[in-house]
């Protein structure tokens, strides 16, 4: 059986990681639709940085669903 205190606490570090992962992609998504920078290297690739960002978002939620049935809560 896996001790209670190591579930948590890996629970914890599985959501940090996704925060940081959907936090990358947003601000990717921010630089490249605006202009912030003059020579966006993102600027010719809006469109899938969009198209990205909404397919990372739909597999965090998923992912984060899954972390809850695990433990047993639902939301």
């Amino acid at each position: 059986m896996v001790n209670k205190n190591l579930l948590a606490s890996m629970k914890k570090i599985t959501l940090i990681i996704l925060a940081l992962v959907w936090i990358s992609s947003l601000i990717i998504l921010i630089v490249a639709l605006t202009d912030i920078f003059p020579d966006n290297p993102f600027k010719e690739y809006r469109l899938i940085v969009g198209i990205g960002f909404i397919v990372i978002t739909g597999f965090i939620r998923i992912a984060y669903r899954q972390l809850l049935k695990i433990n047993g809560n639902t939301g």
